[in-house]
Parts: C-alpha cells; sequence; structure tokens
C-alpha cells in the first residue's frame, strides 16, 4: 500500500514539477511591469506556531505618496503672475482662474500699502481750489432826463403886423418871421437881393441857454426891430447884429426845447432865406 501511494505520490509531485515549469514558462513571456516608486518589503514568514500575525499598516505609516491633485494651467496661471507682479495672496484665498487670468492680461493694479510713502512719479497732485465767480459788471447809470422849461411845451401867439418894405438895390434884411409846429420851428428872413452865402453854429453854455447863429456873409444891413422876444414856446428870444462883413441872427431857445446836436436845414432864394429847426420836444396845441 506504501509503495501503491508513493508511486503515485512520485507521479503528483512530477505532474506538479511540470505544470510548474509551464507556469513559470508562461509567467516570464507575460510579464506586466507596474511603476512602483516604492516597494514594502515583507518579512520571512516564522516557524509555524510561531508566526506572529502581520500588523496591518495605518494610512499614516504608508510609504507611497499619495497621488497630487493635478492642478489646471488656468489656476495655475494667476498665481504664477501674482507672484512676479509681488501680490501676496493667502493660501485660502486663491481668485477664480478666469478673474484672475482676466486682470494678469490686462496688467490690474498692483498691490499698494496704505503704509508706505508713493512714488515721486505718482504723487497725488493737490486739489486746486475753484475760482471764484467773476463779479457782475455793474450796470451802466442811466442817464438823467434832460430838465424841460414847461413854457418850451406851448406855442406862442403872435401879433399880426404888416411886412416891412425894403429899399431896392443894396443888402437889406427885414423882419424876422417864426412859424411854430409840433415838432420843429420855422425861421423866415426877407432880403432885398440874392442870399448868397449863410454858415451857422450852436452854442451850449452851462450856465445858460443853448444858442444856434445864422451868419448871412456880406455886407448885409438889418431894416426894422433888432429884437423879437417870446413869453412862451421854446424860443425866448431872436437877436440880429450888423458886422462889416456879416450879419448875425442868434436863437436862445429855452430849456430842453433843442436838442445838443440840433442841426438847422438852411434854403436860400432870390429874395430871403429859410430856416428849418428840429424840436427835442412836441408842442401842445
Amino acid at each position: 500500500m506504501l509503495n501503491h501511494f508513493g508511486y503515485k505520490g512520485l507521479v503528483l509531485g512530477a505532474a506538479l514539477c511540470l505544470l510548474a515549469g509551464t507556469g513559470v514558462v508562461l509567467a516570464a513571456g507575460n510579464e506586466v511591469r507596474l511603476p512602483v516608486e516604492k516597494s514594502v518589503r515583507l518579512a520571512p514568514p516564522t516557524e509555524q506556531g510561531t508566526a506572529k500575525p502581520a500588523e496591518t499598516v495605518k494610512p499614516e505609516a504608508r510609504t507611497e505618496p499619495a497621488p497630487a491633485k493635478a492642478e489646471t494651467p488656468k489656476a495655475a496661471a494667476p498665481q504664477a503672475e501674482a507672484k512676479r507682479a509681488g501680490v501676496l495672496q493667502p493660501e485660502g484665498a486663491r481668485p477664480n482662474a478666469s478673474q484672475a487670468a482676466a486682470k494678469a492680461k490686462a496688467g490690474g493694479p498692483k498691490a499698494v500699502d496704505a503704509g508706505a510713502p508713493q512714488a515721486a512719479g505718482h504723487a497725488s497732485k493737490p486739489e486746486s481750489k475753484p475760482k471764484p465767480a467773476p463779479k457782475p459788471k455793474p450796470e451802466p447809470k442811466p442817464k438823467p432826463e434832460p430838465k424841460v422849461d414847461p413854457l418850451a411845451l406851448e406855442i406862442p401867439t403872435q401879433p399880426a403886423r404888416e411886412a416891412l418894405a425894403l429899399p431896392e438895390g443894396g443888402r437889406f434884411a427885414g423882419d424876422v418871421e417864426l412859424e411854430f409846429l409840433a415838432d420843429r420851428i420855422i425861421l423866415r428872413l426877407a432880403t432885398s437881393s440874392q442870399v448868397e452865402r449863410v454858415t451857422h453854429f450852436g452854442v451850449t453854455n452851462p450856465s445858460g441857454p443853448r444858442k444856434l447863429a445864422l451868419d448871412l456873409r456880406g455886407p448885409w444891413r438889418k431894416k426894422g426891430g433888432s429884437v423879437l422876444r417870446f413869453g412862451s414856446g421854446p424860443v425866448k428870444a431872436v437877436v440880429a447884429g450888423e458886422h462889416p462883413d456879416r450879419l448875425r441872427l442868434a436863437l436862445e431857445f429855452r430849456e430842453g426845447a433843442v436838442a445838443p446836436d440840433m442841426q438847422p436845414t438852411v434854403e436860400l432864394g432870390p429874395r430871403g432865406l429859410t430856416a428849418t429847426i428840429p424840436l427835442a420836444v412836441r408842442l401842445k396845441r
């Protein structure tokens, strides 16, 4: 019986050896190597009955490094740009990847210490004081209204008289006649011959009334009265004066009756002259 089991055991051992060899050959042909950074060395088994159970390796004692979290390039780019720009950020306050990339491309503002002095080139300019509003120009004072003598607004009454006859030949001037209209005066002077030339000028006297002088050029002689006075109206008096080279008719006006720049209109004829004088007031009828 022993021989029988011994023979079977020999056959079984040979078969096991054959299979083991074949397995080694197959394993050698199909060997797959995995990348392992570090291997764990196992202690050899002790004798049967004295072997201690293998100690379990705690997670903290594992020598194999934990796989690192792969950071995307987008998340790492802002951190690198921030380090180049000198901005220090806490580890727990990382900016959003898209926001950090946008700030890095746009060249965002650098962190400035509030207590550090600013550079001279970036020193803040002092606020300029607002300019005071210009003072309004004073309004021009209105010109005082000229004083007007109340008598200058009336139309005087003139007594009727006959025309003065003048001798023939020579240069003779007769009476002076005034016609008062609402806005002007018409002066008429009769002469014995043609009046060739007449000049005029105005006189403004601060201490007295305004005057107008009409000069008939040449050796003219006055016939009749030399003064004509009016108790009312714009003209106070007309005075005739003889000179070697002229005959002057001086008209004296009441206050406010004529304008300072008054200019008469003179018309000459074969038997006299006519002078129209504008008024600064309107006469009452």
